[in-house]
């Protein structure tokens, strides 16, 4: 599988007229660390909730872990309904690929040190699926864009593993660790954007507010005098 897979669809961006910048953002994610990004990136945001409920992946999603990761995305924006309607739905989904196998969250610890044995001293891929819902000039649009990181493990002990675990950061991570947090003791060598890593990659987050008419730096600039 190519390292780079996926990009909006940028004609949207001739499509974005009746979008204003600096639109309000819903991040319908319950992840925190995507929520950091979006502070460090100057985004404002508030965070909703999302009425999708994700089922295990099929044998042919295994397959096919791009489209994969950008329908969970897309079916996440789906799932905040109708609320809102003005406002960026922005929803991200994240998976590990390894041995032509979707890991995603484990179940338990056990599971999270079965998967961690796995993937010691080898590679694997991570996706993230990006979606970011909004109106243009009365019609809902989803654009949908994912991004790929390679990494590699370092070999570790059963008894390292197990310490690690102990620790409950890798039990609601995809992959089972945390590259942001202890788990980058694991990490050798990573390949592609580290964000990915985290949860939700920059490049298709710009090029999707891009394209919807609401660049990243229309956010940073301040608000007019007397505005609340």
């Amino acid at each position: 599988m190519p390292s780079n897979l996926g990009a909006p669809d940028v004609s949207l961006a001739t499509r974005a007229d009746c979008v204003a910048a600096n639109s309000p953002i819903l991040l319908a994610s319950a992840s925190p660390r995507r929520a950091q990004i979006l502070e460090t990136l100057g985004i404002g945001f508030r965070v909703v909730g999302s009425a999708f409920r994700e089922t295990p992946p099929r044998p042919q999603d295994h397959e096919n872990p791009a489209a994969y990761v950008e329908h969970l995305a897309r079916e996440k924006a789906r799932g905040c309904g109708d609320k809102n309607p003005q406002s960026l739905v922005l929803t991200a989904d994240t998976i590990v690929w390894h041995q032509n196998e979707i890991l995603e969250k484990p179940d338990d610890e056990n599971h999270a040190f079965q998967t961690l044995q796995r993937l010691r001293n080898s590679e694997h891929r991570v996706l993230t699926g990006v979606c970011l819902r909004w109106q243009n000039c009365g019609t809902i649009e989803y654009s949908m864009a994912h991004e790929t990181t390679t990494v590699r493990f370092r070999h570790v002990s059963d008894s390292w593993i197990r310490a690690y675990v102990a620790t409950g950061e890798p039990l609601d991570k995809a992959g089972s660790y945390g590259a942001q947090g202890k788990g980058a003791l694991l990490v050798e060598h990573i390949e592609g954007d580290f964000w990915n890593v985290v949860g939700l990659p920059l490049r298709p987050l710009r090029e999707l507010l891009q394209a919807a008419g609401a660049p990243i730096e229309s956010f940073w600039a301040p608000s007019e005098p007397g505005a609340s």
